[in-house]
């Protein structure tokens, strides 16, 4: 009788409480039936707690309210903080309390940050034994690490550019797609609100398989999203909601973190824990930083939601460090867990595990084909490739084979007869020096314990006597100040010096602080000419704004062809740089 008559205040208050925030709510139709008893019954208003981060609570017939957040991280990082410390991952040492998931790729915004994030993670879980993550030909089916730039730019009908990644979002064109995929179908600009183009074009949208964004719904206004948006729904308390339990509510479609789990099932992989929870510095209790230090122990990267935007922890200190990817460059970031990153507190995460993948090798090779382009006669080019193990057991490689124009050779070879651990890689030279003009090939053959086995690279090259020589200057390089905010400026002249004409000319413009490294270099700007005919040039007006941060002793930095897609008689001239003083 004691123990009741405790329990009943506790039950009063919960019950007031309940009878509270159902006044505060207004009521929602019903349009779907969930699980008896979980029926949507009132909405509250969508509290807006800053330009990237909305929530709104709904409360069910059994009394249990959700909150839906909803994140349009920016595609670049907020006024202010367009300038961050890069803190590159330490060696993992677990004696100093520090380990570190070196593997997980470093995306840019595209398409929506929630979506880049759990694409980050599925690209590292590609690189480490789950191979049917990414299967399509750059990298050798393998996702790369960091080159945004393998696939390009695209702009949309704004002018804004972004880079192209098919695990984030699909697109016409890119990796050899011949039909409209995700950017074609939901993308209009970011934060547009209306009708995604597939709706108002009246067209079929894509089947969705290969793109982590099309399950989480990022982009798509069927769900009530508007561009560079994704939805995660959350116990306002220190409780996880599962997946199992989004099912019962009804809310599995609409949520970022169950989109995840869809899209590992659809690429074959069985799913174990999946969930959400606000962090220990929201409610007392909830998702901690030992939790966090787990998953990373465990091998697994961690979808961090902060209130605006979806970043990746790769790594911890015991000192409550957080080693992170924020989606903005290619770089490793920090923060301090249950604090804010670039003016954002940490809210929540997103948990999507996997099952153990089954031990096998896999080969992959990366270039997996090589256009050395247009060549001088009796020049010598040389390629590296990389022919990696990123399966679960050893992988046995039987001798490389180089057949074709005799003008390609092999000039080094440390694969042929290795046996390469899981994860560990080696590397083969090609050299190409035409002594003909015209179009020549050739085939590199990698036999392996692979049982798709063999891997071969198909090399192309031309034989020419005249190519294009791309270099730059800077003028007029200066720095403003006004009302307390900065900007800087100058004039790139792209110089075409050689003997042919240059086409399909990128030109990529960084802020950056040496000029000896490119791991300080902050991407500002990305331009693009059809063609500069021989002895020509064309001058660029750069302008750049660092808001309040004094940009200081910096460099305007332009890097000319930098996938090294033109062949050029001077390869080592590409780069330029301009003193601001």
């Amino acid at each position: 009788m004691e123990g009741y008559t405790m329990r009943r205040p506790v039950a009063a208050l919960y019950s007031l409480a309940v009878m509270s925030l159902l006044a505060a709510l207004s009521p929602l139709p019903v349009a779907a039936q969930p699980s008896p008893g979980k029926v949507p019954v009132s909405q509250g208003p969508v509290k807006r707690i800053n330009p990237y981060f909305s929530t709104q609570a709904t409360l069910y017939s059994d009394n249990s309210v959700l909150e839906r957040a909803e994140i349009n991280g920016p595609p670049k990082p907020p006024y202010g903080y367009h300038i961050r410390a890069i803190t590159p991952l330490p060696a993992p040492t677990p004696a100093a309390g520090v380990n570190t998931l070196p593997n997980v790729p470093a995306f840019q915004w595209v398409f929506g940050c929630s979506a880049v994030s759990g694409s980050m993670i599925a690209g590292y879980y590609d690189r480490t034994g789950y191979p049917n993550i990414y299967t399509g030909p750059t990298g050798g089916g393998v996702i790369p690490l960091m080159e945004d730039e393998a696939w390009g730019t695209w702009n949309d009908k704004t002018g804004d550019s972004y880079p192209n990644n098919p695990l984030i979002a699909s697109h016409m064109g890119l990796d050899g797609r011949a039909s409209p995929g995700s950017i074609d179908d939901y993308w209009i600009s970011y934060l547009s609100g209306r009708r995604d183009p597939y709706i108002s074009g009246r067209w079929t949208q894509h089947e969705w398989g290969d793109a982590v964004g099309d399950y989480m719904k990022t982009s798509q206004s069927a769900f009530n999203n508007v561009d560079g948006s994704t939805s995660f729904y959350y116990i306002n308390a220190a409780t996880p909601l599962t997946c199992a339990d989004m099912e019962g509510y009804d809310q599995a479609r609409l949520d970022g973190t169950y989109g995840r789990k869809l899209f590992y099932e659809a690429r074959g992989y069985a799913v174990t824990d999946c969930y959400t929870q606000m962090t220990d510095n929201v409610h007392a209790g909830g998702f901690s930083f030992a939790q966090f230090k787990a998953e990373i122990d465990a091998g697994r990267p961690v979808l961090l939601n902060l209130e605006g935007h979806s970043i990746v922890g790769v790594g911890y200190t015991d000192s409550n460090t957080v080693y992170l990817h924020d989606t903005w460059d290619n770089d490793d970031h920090t923060m301090t867990w249950g604090g804010s990153y670039s003016g954002m507190a940490l809210w929540g995460v997103s948990i999507v595990n996997l099952a153990s993948a089954p031990s096998a090798p896999n080969l992959s090779v990366s270039p997996n084909a090589y256009n050395f382009g247009s060549r001088k006669l009796n020049t010598n080019t040389t390629q590296t490739f990389t022919v990696a193990n990123t399966g679960t057991a050893p992988l046995t490689v039987g001798q490389l084979s180089l057949s074709g124009a005799a003008d390609f050779k092999m000039t080094t070879d440390n694969c042929s007869k290795k046996t390469l651990s899981p994860s560990a890689s080696c590397t083969a030279t090609v050299s190409f020096t035409p002594t003909l003009e015209g179009q020549q090939s050739a085939t590199l053959t990698i036999p392996s314990e692979d049982p798709d086995s063999p891997a071969t690279v198909s090399l192309t090259g031309v034989g020419t006597n005249l190519l294009p020589d791309l270099y730059g200057a800077w003028s007029k390089v200066s720095k403003t100040q006004k009302r307390g905010n900065y900007s800087v400026s100058g004039t790139l002249t792209t110089i075409n010096g050689g003997s042919a004409t240059a086409v399909n000319v990128t030109v990529n413009v960084y802020l950056s602080t040496d000029t000896t490294s490119t791991s300080h270099d902050t991407l500002i700007g990305t331009y693009k000419f059809a063609g500069i005919t021989a002895g020509a040039s064309k001058a660029t007006l750069i302008r750049y704004s660092t808001g309040t941060t004094d940009p200081g002793s910096l460099y305007l930095k332009a890097v000319i062809d930098p996938a090294n897609s033109v062949a050029e008689s001077e390869e080592s001239n590409n780069s330029a740089f301009g003193t601001i003083p």
